[in-house]
């Protein structure tokens, strides 16, 4: 078996684990197949994510998302997930950053990348850049249910505005 096999089945072992909910088990399998193989970019995904949503570690999170960022650039999976971290983080800035560098590189899903941009800029009071980034969200969005979230999204938005912002969008068309 080579290597790269090896690495490949323990990958999918700790996929299966956590499709069974068995999340302490999948942690250990991606642990040890990061201790023999550091470089493996999904397994820093998968362990990422892990510790993002069921052990609510950010740091840990983040340090293995900017792993799998690096070593796995085509792996599309971790673009969302580390958007999605970065917002949990209340890290803004350096979300809009991440999502201007990566969202129309064609690596990542740009509905989603765009969608937590928009986001970022609502929560830091900066509709008129929300609404521009939910629109360019819905440009790239083809799941009727993020449809319906995007719009939902945007009359949000839109309630929190002052008339000169609402005045400004009707002047944009």
């Amino acid at each position: 078996m080579t290597d790269e096999s090896k690495a490949e089945d323990l990958f999918f072992e700790a996929d299966n684990l956590i499709d069974d909910n068995k999340i302490k088990e999948a942690k250990e399998v991606l642990l040890d197949l990061l201790n023999e193989y550091p470089d493996y970019g999904r397994a820093h995904n998968h362990l990422g994510w892990l510790y993002s949503v069921k052990f609510n570690n950010h740091t840990k999170a983040k340090e293995h998302l900017e792993l799998a960022l690096k070593f796995s650039p085509d792996y599309q999976g971790v673009y969302a997930n580390y958007a999605y971290l970065l917002l949990e983080m209340n890290k803004y800035d350096e979300l809009i950053n991440f999502g201007k560098k990566y969202a129309d590189k064609g690596v990542a899903d740009a509905g989603t990348i765009y969608n937590k941009m928009a986001q970022a800029f609502e929560l830091k009071g900066e509709y008129l850049e929300a609404h521009k980034y939910y629109k360019l969200a819905v440009k790239g969005a083809i799941n009727n249910q993020f449809m319906e979230e995007l719009y939902a999204s945007i009359n949000r938005l839109k309630s929190k505005m002052n008339i000169f912002q609402k005045l400004s969008l009707i002047n944009k068309i």
